[in-house]
């Protein structure tokens, strides 16, 4: 889409189309993910995942690399901490 010529003036609906899809591409929906989103996503599905005891289920519905990060994260909170008073 970036870089192409208009679609005709007299479709709208074409045009509307292609704008939308020009802004997905310059940075939208096809941006790169952002790291820090990533890590607050793997740390609350982590979280649920380990209130829930269902850790396994992560790989059925989070892209891998943010399954492999809230399996990590579902561990170490899995680890009893001491207690400091």
């Amino acid at each position: 889409m970036l870089g192409t010529p208009l679609p005709p003036e007299g479709d709208q609906d074409a045009q509307m189309r292609f704008s939308m899809g020009q802004g997905y591409a310059e940075g939208g929906l096809m941006a790169e993910p952002d790291e820090q989103r990533l890590f607050t996503e793997a740390c609350l599905h982590g979280l649920r995942a380990r209130l829930c005891d269902d850790v396994d289920a992560l790989d059925g519905y989070l892209p891998p690399h943010v399954a492999a990060l809230a399996r990590k994260i579902a561990g170490v909170l899995e680890v009893p901490q001491p207690v400091t008073a």
